[in-house]
This record gives structure tokens, sequence and C-alpha cells, in this order.
């Protein structure tokens, strides 16, 4: 191996271009100047060594580099291969729907159980705004869109409770003093009436996958009667009645009579103090210090519109019970008129709301405002249904209670 000097402390390059030997070496001035000439063109020759060498370095980290470059494009590209296709429309909804209402879906099952849910209801949405059967009725999604039918049909009661409504033993007959009473002071009833604009009716609730809407629909009324009686509006508590009213079945269904019988001799707790948890507890948690809210009668109402409407002006809003169709889930505006052929055949279960106004829309059809608790993306105006008035449609009439606190 040659070993290369690159720079000789006796030599030195001077403008011009002659080498210069040190002023201390004097002798055999011509010999010197050839080898260091010599030695000159050596330094040379090793500065082009380094430089090629310099270069080919250069060259080969640029083909590294480019080789990395493309083996991370072609990573890229494998894992490309079976790229995402856009989503179709329904999961497009699907997915707005699902973080519009906060939805946390626990596998990829569950996701695939929710979406065929949501596609199934999108369907028939379709199929009953075509048919106008129940009315020029609007539909559309809510945050029941991705139930199962079964589950939507849980949170109903079942259709036999239907025979036990009449066997009352709280309830009693609409005394004669109170039912010859019309309008205010004697006067004819109002083309119009709510007691939401009286500020005495609690916003809508959400009974969820629990078939308490008797609970729901019994507490709505006491609030609403407590505040025209005491001029206090109370968030009172569903729970109380799930925990505490064993005659009752929590989320498997109840009726209003024993409902109202507890309320009577019990009362109801506030809602803060007794949260709902869409289940029965395993006790019942309310202490006899707390202050309950109680009622001092519950009647049984004619079974016709006067009656209701009667009450309804002059004592507060009427509790009622009544059969679902399924249409009636997608509800979105309108006057919902189902059909008697539906009423009859197509009854998935009972439900108990709260009237708390009628109406009479530009088209003539009269209504009644009926509170659900179904949440406040269902229905109009946060959670409020317009139901045919007058014609009894699916039983909304059959049932009619209103109480006093």
């Amino acid at each position: 191996m040659v070993e290369m000097r690159l720079w000789n402390p006796h030599v030195k390059l001077i403008e011009d271009g002659n080498v210069s030997t040190s002023s201390h070496d004097t002798s055999n001035p011509a010999g010197k100047k050839k080898d260091d000439l010599h030695t000159m063109k050596s330094v040379v020759a090793a500065l082009e060594t380094i430089a090629i060498m310099l270069c080919c370095g250069v060259f080969l980290m640029l083909l590294l580099l480019c080789a990395l470059s493309r083996g991370s494009s072609l990573m890229n590209e494998e894992k490309a291969v079976a790229p995402v296709l856009p989503p179709d429309g329904i999961f497009s909804e699907f997915m707005i729907f699902s973080e519009k209402n906060s939805r946390k879906y626990g596998s990829k099952d569950e996701v695939t159980k929710r979406l065929d849910a949501y596609k199934s209801h999108s369907e028939r949405i379709e199929t009953w705004k075509v048919s106008k059967e129940h009315g020029n009725v609007e539909y559309g999604h809510n945050d029941l869109s991705d139930w199962t039918d079964e589950e939507f049909e849980n949170s109903l009661m079942s259709k036999s409770f239907y025979q036990r409504l009449r066997k009352n033993e709280f309830l009693k007959p609409v005394p004669e003093s109170l039912a010859q009473m019309k309008g205010e002071a004697g006067a004819p009833f109002p083309d119009y009436f709510d007691w939401r604009d009286r500020n005495v009716v609690t916003p809508v609730k959400a009974q969820g996958k629990c078939g308490s809407c008797w609970a729901f629909a019994s507490t709505a009324t006491v609030e609403a009667a407590w505040a025209i009686a005491h001029g206090e509006k109370r968030n009172l508590s569903e729970q109380t009645l799930l925990d505490c009213d064993l005659d009752d079945n929590a989320c498997d269904g109840g009726d209003e009579d024993k409902a109202f019988r507890f309320i009577h001799r019990n009362g109801l707790a506030y809602a803060a103090d007794l949260p709902y948890v869409a289940h029965r507890q395993e006790t019942c948690r309310v202490s006899s210090n707390w202050n309950t809210t109680k009622i001092k009668a519950a009647y049984s109402l004619h079974q016709d519109e006067e009656s209701i409407i009667n009450w309804l002006v002059n004592f507060g809003p009427v509790n009622i019970g009544m059969a679902v169709i399924q249409p009636m889930r997608a509800y979105k505006g309108g006057v919902f008129t189902p059909s008697a052929e539906a009423c009859k055949n197509e009854v998935i279960g009972l439900h108990a709301l709260l009237i708390t106004g009628y109406g009479t829309s530009k088209d003539g059809e009269k209504y009644w405002i009926v509170k659900n608790s179904w949440g406040d993306t269902w229905g109009v105006e946060n959670g409020y249904i317009y139901f045919a008035r007058g014609i009894n449609a699916c039983g909304i009439e059959d049932e009619p209670i209103g109480i006093l606190a």
C-alpha cells in the first residue's frame, strides 16, 4: 500500500505557480526544484483521488436515499392494494347519526347490528312517506333509529295490559261538581289551548329501552298538576315508581291506577335525589326525611272529546293510554291519524302519554297536543306529537285520567 503525503512543510505555492523552497535549504537548487515539482504532482494526484472518492460516496448516498424512498413508496402502495371505498349514502347517514347522538358501539358486531337496524328503519320511513296512510305526516330519523324492532317493542307495554286498565281501585269517577264546568267562568272552550304556554309542563324526558312509559306519564301528570295547584314546577323522579311501587312491574309495564295510588300514599322523590337508571334497583332508597310530592285524588274521565277538553282547560293535563303502530316511531310532524285498520291489526304495544293541549290545523284537522317520553329528538317541538282528536284513534280517548295535587 502506498502512503500519500498531502502536505510537505518544505514546499509552498506562490502566486505565479512556481515552487519555492525554504530559505534554510540552499544546496543543489536545480535538483531541489525537480523534486518539488514531483511532490506537487503527487499532492494533486492525491487530491484528485480524494475528490473522486467523495463524489462516489455522495453518489452512493443518493442511491441509498432513493432506494429507501422507493421502498417506502412500495410499502404505501402495498397498503393501498385494497383501498377503502367511499361509503355509500346510508353508511354516511348512519355515521352522521352516530356522531350526532353520541353513540359508542362496543364492537364491530354491534356496529353491524345497529347499521342494519338503521338501514331497515330508513327503508320503512321512505315507504311511509309515500303511502300517506296515516295522514299528511312527516317522517324522519330520531334517537330511536338504530334500535331493533324488538328493543322498540320492549319499550312499550304488552297488549295484555289493555284488559287491566279498566279494573281501577284508586281512580274514581269525576264528581258532578267538576264535570259540569265549561271553559273559564262558563265561557265556551277556546279553539286552541296548551298548558305549555302557562309554564307548568316540564321538558320531555327519555325512558330508554325500558317499558316504563306508565311511570313517565304518571310523573309528568303529577308535575303539571303540582305546578298548577302550587305555582311551583318540580322535576320529579320516575325511578321512585320503578324502585318502590312493587304493585307495578318497572320496565315490564304498569298501570296508572296503581301508580297514582302509590303517589297518593307515598309521593314522588325529586329527580335529583333519585335519578332515572332505566331498570328496577334492588332496594327502594326513598327516605322518610325526603320532601316527596303527593296528589289529592285521581279521576277516571268520561271517554269522549268534550270531557277530556273540559278537564284539560279547567284543571290540567290529562293522562292517557293508547295503542302504538310502527310509523309512530318515526313521526316528525303533521297530524298523526292512524288508520282504523292499522289500529286494529298492526299494534305492537301499548303506551302511556300526557295530553297538554289541543288545536286544529290549517286544513281543519283536529288534534291533541301530546307529550311523549321518547326523548327530545323525537316528534315535534322537542318530543311532542299532534295526534288526531275526536275519533278515538288507536284508543287515545279510551282511558283519560285527571288528577288534583
